[in-house]
């Protein structure tokens, strides 16, 4: 890695989420954030889901301080620096291999991806025959109500899921307490 670069194309690429990290040298740490940004801004748009685009400005303050802190930093502590991967796929998927409760995961991931690409084809048609048969009134209202069930059950499994984590949390604690009694 060379340590000083031009402090003017360092802000400049510390604009754009992993590319400050790159010019200095941290190739797996920028191509990481780069790839979070990028998932994040495909995510939003195949699932029509703008509310996950609160995410990018952290990911993008992250990636602006984190490079004008490792450029601050004295030559020792810059050379201290490993240049690493922010996750692990050998972590996450040990040997390449998933396990039953990832496959499930993975396979239901695929299935909302591939329902949510041919969703928005199948109401543009529904859309288009309802508002053969059907009064304006009617076919708008059923329209928004095909237009927005994605996200109604995006919703519905995140509450779902998030009642089913602070259940299995409070058997967790209660066995803790039976046990320590």
């Amino acid at each position: 890695m060379t340590r000083r670069k031009n402090g003017f194309f360092t802000f400049l690429c510390s604009l754009i989420p992993g590319a400050g990290e790159m010019h200095l040298g941290f190739m797996k740490e920028g191509v990481s954030i780069m790839g979070i940004t990028m998932g994040l801004l495909i995510v939003s748009s195949f699932l029509h889901l703008g509310g996950v685009l609160f995410l990018l400005p952290m990911v993008w303050f992250y990636s602006f301080f984190n490079v004008h802190n490792k450029a601050g930093m004295s030559d020792e502590e810059f050379y201290a620096l490993k240049d690493d991967y922010l996750f692990h796929m050998d972590q996450i998927l040990p040997k390449n291999k998933l396990n039953g409760r990832q496959t499930v995961l993975f396979g239901w991931i695929l299935v909302i991806c591939g329902i949510s690409i041919i969703w928005w084809p199948v109401i543009a048609w529904i859309r288009d025959i309802l508002s053969i048969y059907f009064s304006e009134a009617v076919w708008q209202t059923i329209w928004r109500i095909l237009y927005d069930m994605p996200k109604y059950v995006i919703a519905v499994l995140l509450i779902l899921h998030g009642v089913r984590l602070i259940k299995n949390k409070k058997k967790e604690l209660d066995l803790e307490e039976s046990s320590e009694s």
